[in-house]
């Protein structure tokens, strides 16, 4: 059996086929509003149960409560708010004329109905609040910082119905929690790690994924790219995806190893987002998470092992597996760390992104030491990063 989901049940709150028919020939009939796409994604992930235990938007006690100490009121650690803010004049007067108790349509980017929210509050957040105590920060330079500043100005907090799952890109590659579990119990898999990533592999990834595979408490390796809405210069979801296709068909055993897609919104919140998405691949069966350098974070807004520090200070029911910067050592002859590597910093290959985007934005060769050939010739594919 696989780890129970956080709080000890896993949220379905999706329609059935005949409910789902009925509520569509009735979307006519209810106030719509077209949240931001971040919403939109959060509003599907809370119906398929990838936030268990949040059965919908949270409400200004639990996202206060969040914010002051990462925690729900039923004192589950949890460190990200979850909140509704639809922006934008289009739903300002739809906004306004709603109360608790009224249904509401949520539309997503094509105009379709795809959820329900069953409105219960309706608040307006201190955004500075909310950016200094999520993000460390007010700067609207940090791209979460800048995401807030956008959004409405109220807040509808309420239980979400999914009326359908969204039409992703991911395609199949897109898995839900009970898809996930289904798919471990299957082939045998009782102790899963996740790896979550937002780049393409090169081999310091590849040399973290190892070591884990290598643990005698892990079975097998589920690799969960975020391929949401990412910032400006980040890669292209297909593109992550085929790269670690690549990656997993050529060099890990099959039998050992999933590839999925998680489209959610990055949040680079450092040590709360690491916490974050850690308590979200408890819900899709994993019983550890692996933790690498500055896992989720942006510029220098945080200290590069505060996201490995914070599992220290919440027990989530989740097993944090926290490594050291690696780095290709030349005299080595492989993969290192402070811990196995003697020898001077000026034997070091950077096995940064940075270096591998400023190669691609310059045309140059990419750096084949830190790439597998079959993932460099995928990055070698014009516009393989957003705008």
């Amino acid at each position: 059996m696989t780890i129970p989901p956080h709080g000890g049940r896993l949220i379905r709150r999706e329609l059935s086929d005949s409910d789902r028919a009925r509520r569509e020939a009735e979307v006519d009939d209810l106030p719509e509003l077209r949240p931001f796409i971040d919403d939109v994604y959060d509003a599907e992930k809370i119906g398929v149960g990838a936030y268990s235990p949040l059965e919908g938007f949270m409400n200004r006690a639990t996202f206060e409560g969040v914010l002051s100490g990462n925690r729900l009121p039923n004192d589950l650690p949890w460190s990200m708010p979850i909140l509704l803010t639809p922006p934008g004049p289009e739903n300002a007067a739809t906004i306004r004329a709603l109360s608790p108790g009224d249904e509401v349509g949520l539309l997503d980017g094509s105009g379709r109905l795809f959820a329900l929210l069953h409105l219960e509050e309706k608040f307006s957040p201190d955004r500075k609040v909310w950016a200094q105590s999520t993000y460390g920060t007010t700067e609207v330079q940090h791209p979460n910082v800048a995401d807030i500043q956008a959004t409405g100005d109220v807040a509808l907090a309420g239980k979400v119905d999914l009326v359908r799952r969204l039409d992703l890109p991911t395609g199949p590659d897109e898995m839900t929690p009970t898809e996930t579990r289904a798919l471990f119990e299957k082939n045998g898999w009782k102790r899963v790690s996740a790896y979550q990533c937002r780049n393409p592999p090169h081999t310091a990834h590849e040399y973290l994924q190892r070591l884990t595979l290598e643990r005698q408490d892990v079975d097998a390796l589920l690799i969960h790219p975020v391929v949401g809405r990412l910032k400006a210069g980040d890669y292209r979801p297909d593109i992550i995806l085929q790269a670690y296709r690549a990656l997993v068909q050529n060099y890990i055993p099959a039998n050992r190893v999933h590839l999925a897609a998680f489209s959610i919104a990055m949040r680079y919140a450092g040590p709360k987002a690491a916490l974050f998405l850690a308590i979200v691949r408890k819900n899709f069966g994993c019983s550890s998470y692996i933790v690498g350098r500055d896992q989720a974070g942006v510029g220098k807004y945080y200290d590069p092992y505060a996201c490995q520090r914070i599992f220290e200070e919440y027990d989530i029911g989740i097993q944090a597996l926290c490594y050291d910067e690696a780095w290709l050592c030349r005299k080595c002859g492989w993969m290192a760390t402070m811990k196995t590597c003697p020898h001077p910093a000026s034997d070091r290959v950077d096995t940064s992104q940075t270096r591998i985007r400023k190669a691609l934005a310059e045309g140059q060769p990419l750096p084949g030491e830190i790439l597998r050939p079959e993932v460099a010739e995928i990055l070698r594919q014009p516009n393989v990063t957003q705008g």
